[in-house]
């Protein structure tokens, strides 16, 4: 009985001091924010980004049984004006030209690039920033794309991944940061992309740098440019461009709490 006290009162020590400085820091985080934006408001320094790009083209679903897809079927009755075959090779040629970068027409005007945490971007920051990066100069190696599937529910859509495999083998520079080759071989883990297409064949959205499977390769579960960072050895300055941690709430609540659960429950 006296363990069985002992280590409750550990796991509830652990889940108040967890949960209490969770308070305390969503408080300054509120505060610092309601702050910033009265700032940014009378000052006029607003950073106004442009809305995400919503869907612009639908098919009514068909199902061959109970939750799955007719997808050849929903494809075959699409009212977008190309077909999928030639929808899968326009995303092919923008891959091929660094995301459209090297060929800017491929990308529609009004295009806007979405990762997780970057974006949107339009066209002309987007393609200053990834040309900034030169990953091409940096690593040699191949981005593996496969999995070309055009979306049966948004028909204007391509769905695709990535297996990344690379070398660090010469200067990647993000922003003011230049990582000197390192020789490092990089094993990212399946991300999932996408692009979308206007009815002259442009793209207008690109999506990507989603992680799947955040156990798989040494980017620490990244995707995109931070996941490149993390694994030769750099380090961002904010939260989001280093691996996932849970936060002090999600520890206090899915280990602590049910642990004492455990305790009482089984008897010990």
């Amino acid at each position: 009985m006296l363990g069985k006290i002992i280590r409750t009162a550990g796991h509830l020590y652990c889940t108040l001091a967890l949960y209490l400085a969770s308070l305390l820091i969503e408080l300054i985080d509120f505060l610092i924010r309601k702050l910033v934006t009265i700032v940014t408001a009378v000052t006029g320094i607003e950073n106004k980004k442009p809305k995400p790009w919503i869907q612009t083209f639908s098919t009514e679903p068909v199902w061959t049984e109970k939750n799955f897809l007719d997808e050849q079927s929903m494809l075959d009755r699409s009212d977008f004006p190309i077909k999928h075959a030639d929808l899968v090779e326009k995303c092919k040629a923008v891959l091929r030209t660094q995301f459209g970068c090297e060929k800017p027409e491929l990308l529609a005007e009004d295009f806007q690039f979405i990762f997780p945490v970057v974006g949107p971007l339009p066209k002309a920051k987007f393609i200053e920033a990834y040309s900034s990066f030169k990953v091409e100069d940096a690593f040699t190696g191949s981005a593996n794309y496969f999995g070309f599937n055009v979306d049966p529910m948004e028909p204007n859509r391509v769905w695709f991944f990535s297996r990344s495999v690379v070398t660090h083998s010469g200067e990647l520079v993000f922003g003011a940061m230049k990582m000197k080759p390192t020789g490092t071989t990089v094993v990212s883990p399946p991300q999932v992309l996408s692009m979308s297409f206007n009815r002259e064949g442009e793209c207008y959205k690109l999506t990507g740098g989603y992680s799947v499977d955040r156990t798989v390769g040494n980017t620490g579960g990244l995707g995109g440019i931070f996941g490149l960072i993390h694994a030769i050895g750099g380090s961002l300055p904010f939260p989001e461009g280093k691996p996932w941690k849970p936060s002090l709430r999600w520890e206090a609540f899915s280990i602590h709490v049910p642990a004492i659960m455990n305790i009482w429950k089984r008897g010990k």
